[in-house]
């Protein structure tokens, strides 16, 4: 890719929904350039997706769970099931133990208890009938961006806010529809359909309340120059974990943290460039004495949904 097109990337991962005049004043290009630049991005699959970063403590706060499942490259059903749950998020192959790791976000307990049913009898079907699940206590950094919230912060949210949540967390990018849906496509998809005030009017109360807390894009990282995605378990001394998840959300590598009700407190998404530059991450993560034991898995494969 070339280096003004990375750049272009860099911009939407941070805010999706700059207006192309921003752009093209940021890159020093004409919004004619950029617009063509991402209708090629979005040809090449390289922008597959424009998303809406959003405090699942505030909008899934039933269970968001991380789910770990032992199987082998020939049961392909297993793999195949998982991504047919609407709940999940993301699905990787990985190393060790476990080989498919999967995130899932659940807004009912009717919902996470059908998920029960449903893992059971999936993994029923392979040979290691073997899983695990980490429940995820609290999320400090989402797809890159840090979450901050006020203590003990309680939203509850309408059935015209969960609709436009639904639209906008995900909203592929296609060749007929390369750029992010603007306040009008989202109100025609809501049932019953909003006007463009409306919509406008909600998504204004869901950034003012922290439930909403960015616009980026699903990019395809293996083009964009950090190919190599590590899972990191991380174990910190007692009472030091808040500091910990404070020094690593600043951390440019750290994709995604969570907090886990497991030994290994902090679970991250590393992406780096090269396994050098995770090692380098490592070490950098080690000169915090709160750190005792990391274990790392990476992915071999990362499922588009």
């Amino acid at each position: 890719m070339k280096d003004d097109e990375k750049r272009l990337l860099q911009l939407l991962l941070k805010n999706s929904r700059m207006s192309q005049e921003r752009l093209g004043q940021e890159l020093g290009k004409s919004r004619n350039w950029v617009s063509r630049t991402i209708k090629r991005l979005v040809t090449r699959r390289i922008i597959r997706a424009y998303t809406t970063i959003v405090d699942p403590a505030l909008v899934y706060s039933e269970r968001n769970t991380i789910l770990l499942v032992k199987t082998n490259p020939r049961e392909l059903g297993v793999s195949q099931a998982l991504i047919n749950m609407s709940e999940l998020e993301s699905l990787d192959g990985i190393s060790g133990e476990y080989s498919l790791l999967g995130l899932l976000r659940f807004q009912s307990p009717a919902a996470f208890n059908r998920f029960l049913d449903d893992i059971d009898r999936v993994v029923a079907k392979s040979g290691a009938r073997t899983y695990k699940m980490l429940q995820i206590l609290t999320t400090y950094k989402s797809h890159g961006f840090e979450i901050v919230r006020a203590q003990n912060q309680v939203v509850t949210l309408s059935a015209k806010e969960r609709e436009i949540l639904r639209i906008i967390t995900r909203w592929n990018a296609t060749d007929n529809r390369p750029y992010p849906p603007s306040q009008e496509m989202i109100g025609q998809r809501t049932n019953p359909a909003l006007t463009q005030p409306a919509v406008s009017r909600a998504l204004r109360q869901l950034e003012k309340r922290k439930v909403i807390i960015g616009y980026s894009i699903d990019v395809d990282f293996r083009r964009f120059g950090t190919p190599i995605k590590f899972f990191v378990q991380i174990k910190t001394r007692p009472g030091s974990i808040a500091h910990a998840a404070s020094v690593l959300s600043s951390m440019a590598e750290v994709w995604d943290l969570h907090r886990v009700g497991d030994i290994y407190s902090l679970y991250a998404t590393i992406r780096t460039e090269s396994v050098d530059a995770y090692n380098k991450f490592l070490r950098r993560l080690y000169k915090s004495t709160n750190i005792i034991d990391t274990y790392s898995q990476i992915s071999l494969e990362e499922w588009m949904l």
